[in-house]
């Protein structure tokens, strides 16, 4: 038995485990297909920050069902991916609003992320429960304050009360 790198079968190392791994073909609008290879235990998170630096900008996956992949935690496995899977990719139109003091940023997922002062709404840690799971529309802000406009016309907002805010 000679495989031809001079190693006898006896001193032949072979690994202690496999990796599996999971092959996945992303599709913008554009039609510009693209195949990445990850492994299986893989989560959302992994694919989405691969599709992003392949595409670009702030994107959502969608299934071939038209399931919207938002969950970076979950495994593709969890998330009823398999192997050959066609994805498709939208970009989302980030939306993004400044008070005098902090920043305001929703790009589609299911978190506002603020940024500087927090008096100014730069903390929006009281009112992420309130945005899960909805439709953010825009991002607006007064001075101090910020207001999420969801679909529906429901008004989240945060920062200084006395410019709006709650």
């Amino acid at each position: 038995f000679n495989c031809g790198d001079g190693l006898k079968p006896s001193t032949r190392v072979s690994p202690s485990y496999f990796v599996m791994m999971f092959q996945v073909n992303i599709v913008p609008l554009s039609g510009e297909s693209r195949s990445f290879e990850v492994q299986q235990s893989s989560k959302v998170g992994d694919l989405s920050l691969l599709a992003r630096e392949s595409f670009g900008g702030f994107l959502q996956l969608l299934t071939a069902e038209g399931r919207v992949l938002s969950d970076p935690n979950e495994s593709l496995e969890a998330a009823g991916l398999r192997s050959g899977d066609h994805l498709t990719v939208v970009a989302l139109r980030a939306n993004i609003a400044a008070t005098a003091a902090a920043f305001a940023l929703w790009c589609g997922g299911k978190k506002m992320v603020t940024w500087g002062h927090a008096v100014n709404g730069g903390d929006s840690s009281a009112i992420q429960d309130q945005l899960r799971n909805l439709n953010v529309k825009q991002v607006q802000a007064t001075r101090t304050a910020f207001a999420a406009i969801l679909e529906g016309g429901r008004v989240v907002a945060w920062g200084d009360p006395e410019y709006g805010g709650m």
